[in-house]
């Protein structure tokens, strides 16, 4: 199957908003903006030390439906560990949040005003696809755009993730934080094309 071609891709490392309360690993993100309307986001975790197996984190069951499958549409699943990406046309005050956890459960909204009121848009679920080992996992999300993004333009886009691990502690991940609590909605640390 010939893919689609590819409007812009990148890869980029994400960096916890205490390096204290997180645990010790190299996290980062890939994402590819597809010309026909297609998100895909590739988040991937390892071990800060060589030689090292993954540090403990808590995945919701995700065991249970680690086939590439979309799983239920969720609210709140930030509250474990779980995938996000943010977008927005440029000079525009709407965006949307994509969560997506492990198990294949997910969410998007979409925002008019800077953490106004979230309200869920419509569209088809993701796939979702989870693999883990004792070194390393990865989580790779295809989100359809159609038909709520109609822009030819590339978006401002934020990648982040929460992890929570074993005794039910979250660290927050992002591609950079702003402020004195993290933040993902916060247009600082988009990028911007």
């Amino acid at each position: 199957m010939a893919r689609h071609p590819v409007m812009v891709r990148q890869v980029c490392p994400l960096v916890p908003f205490s390096a204290n309360t997180s645990p010790l690993l190299l996290a980062s993100a890939e994402f590819v903006w597809e010309e026909h309307n297609t998100l895909e986001l590739s988040f991937s975790l390892r071990p800060s030390q060589s030689g090292q197996p993954l540090p403990r984190l808590a995945y919701r069951d995700a065991a249970l439906r680690s086939n590439q499958r979309g799983g239920q549409r969720l609210d709140g699943l930030w509250k474990h560990t779980c995938f996000e990406a943010f977008f927005a046309l440029p000079n525009r005050d709407r965006y949307w949040e994509l969560n997506a956890s492990p198990n294949g459960d997910w969410n998007l909204y979409r925002f008019e005003t800077y953490r106004g009121e979230g309200t869920r848009e419509q569209t088809s679920a993701p796939l979702i696809h989870w693999q883990s080992s004792r070194w390393d996992c990865r989580c790779t999300i295809a989100l359809p755009l159609d038909p709520w993004w109609t822009a030819v333009q590339l978006p401002e886009l934020a990648i982040a993730m929460v992890l929570e691990d074993m005794d039910n502690n979250l660290s927050y991940w992002a591609l950079s934080h702003h402020g004195d609590e993290p933040d993902f909605h916060d247009r600082r640390a988009f990028l911007t094309a």
